[in-house]
């Protein structure tokens, strides 16, 4: 079964797993719909920017880079399966992940908000005032992890994917929805929102968050792709494309 290849995964050799994905020409990416960093542009074409820096590294690891929709509950499944190479898509660095499977250097900034209906919004005075609300968020994600262990009672309405649980408030089937903060700014604020009647609390829910791209335990592709990620954030790319998705001030430095 699919999950037997990931209680097993430290056990596999996948020291040539770069060799593996150049040989095969193609690097497959595991995501899900998360703007801005990954979502369909007017062509159907996978846009956003892990979707334009992905193609970068790519180029210069000399493979296509393909797109894979997955289930966020069993990326790590899917990783060691090796139905997808890496999952790059607003991952989020935890010490049991770093167990799982090999992750890049951090290279985005990024912590899990409440989003709730403006006209909501001074019902929400604190943490405590959200105890036995409806709350949605993405399964597998951080912001399931803040609704589960943080909040008192609550009524857990779990989704596919983050844009979902952001609809779930706006269509008033839930009170709030935790998601990532790079994607609440983002959808909330930006020119002609279709979501700019939902607004962000004034909440520290947990400490900051690092993002990172995941290979498979042991792969040596994560240490090839973080000297591609240094090389293209000193010339410039990385910086280019966040600016064109309003992610700058979320960019961590390269080395």
């Amino acid at each position: 079964c699919l999950f037997c290849f990931a209680s097993c995964a430290s056990e596999v050799d996948n020291s040539k797993d770069l060799e593996y994905i150049q040989e095969k020409g193609s690097l497959i990416v595991g995501i899900t719909l998360l703007e801005p960093l990954d979502f369909k542009g007017e062509n159907g074409e996978w846009v956003g920017f892990d979707a334009e820096l992905a193609k970068a590294v790519g180029e210069e690891l000399g493979v296509e880079v393909k797109f894979q929709e997955i289930d966020w509950k069993a990326k790590e499944a899917e990783l060691a399966a090796k139905n997808i190479d890496c999952i790059w898509n607003g991952l989020t660095i935890t010490p049991a992940r770093q167990e799982e499977m090999s992750i890049t250097n951090p290279y985005m900034i990024n912590k899990q908000v409440i989003v709730v209906r403006a006209e909501d919004s001074e019902n929400y005075s604190d943490i405590n005032s959200l105890a036995g609300k409806t709350i949605a968020a993405e399964a597998g994600s951080a912001g399931e992890e803040v609704v589960q262990n943080k909040i008192s009672d609550a009524k857990y309405v779990e989704k596919g994917v983050q844009l979902d649980a952001l609809t779930e408030v706006k269509g008033k089937t839930a009170d709030a929805a935790v998601i990532d903060y790079v994607m609440a700014n983002y959808l909330i604020n930006k020119e002609g929102s279709a979501y700019s009647d939902l607004t962000i609390l004034d909440m520290n829910l947990s400490d900051p968050e690092n993002y990172g791209i995941a290979f498979r335990k042991g792969s040596n592709t994560t240490a090839k792709v973080n000297e591609v990620l240094s090389e293209l954030a000193e010339s410039g790319v990385i910086a280019d494309i966040a600016s064109k998705y309003v992610l700058s001030n979320s960019l961590l430095e390269l080395k």
